[in-house]
């Protein structure tokens, strides 16, 4: 995992390389640092060429990221994506162990309930398995479209006749009444 100077350092770099003028008051109500952190890592970050202060006032200093800042910043983002890369592919790895784990038999029509990371995730796993059949995102609170199927709500289920309903979030006890007797649930929750 990043360690937190690295994501406050990340954080100043894309703040400053966004804003026009921003003080370090700003940064700390932005970033939910305090104002003395912003002042130790933006002298750090100035004194490693990352980050150049114009200005005689500090009431109004400017800060201008520098090539070199412009570079370290590319440098974080590529170490948080390839860390989290690798958190993804373990995640993903246990959903899709869950998943192979359950006894389909005959029924391959299956329905993802509750529109959550974890369910983009199930979405993915399942549209690699050819022998299940994804024929609906269900979830009560949204009413989107995702991935191409409009989400619908418990109520609306029985028309598309799912042999499985995946959880990906909790299902309240009462729309759970509403799902037909032969349609298994089955929790994929981690």
């Amino acid at each position: 995992m990043a360690n937190q100077e690295e994501i406050t350092q990340y954080n100043i770099l894309q703040s400053i390389e966004n804003g026009e003028q921003i003080s370090q008051r700003q940064l700390s109500s932005q970033l939910g640092i305090n104002v003395a952190s912003i002042n130790f890592a933006l002298k750090k970050l100035t004194k490693r060429g990352f980050v150049k202060m114009l200005g005689a006032n500090p009431r109004r200093m400017r800060y201008i990221l520098t090539p070199k800042g412009i570079a370290e910043k590319t440098q974080l983002a590529y170490k948080f994506f390839d860390r989290n890369f690798h958190f993804y592919k373990a995640v993903r790895k246990d959903v899709e162990n869950k998943i192979n784990s359950i006894p389909f038999n005959n029924g391959n029509r299956v329905a993802l309930y509750g529109v959550t990371d974890l369910m983009e995730l199930a979405y993915l796993v399942v549209q690699d398995k050819e022998e299940l059949n994804l024929v609906a995102i269900v979830d009560d609170e949204t009413k989107i479209r995702i991935f191409g199927y409009h989400v619908i709500g418990t109520e609306e289920i029985n028309n598309y006749s799912p042999d499985f309903l995946m959880l990906t979030k909790e299902l309240d006890t009462d729309k759970g009444k509403q799902i037909p007797v032969s349609t298994k649930i089955v929790d994929i929750r981690l």
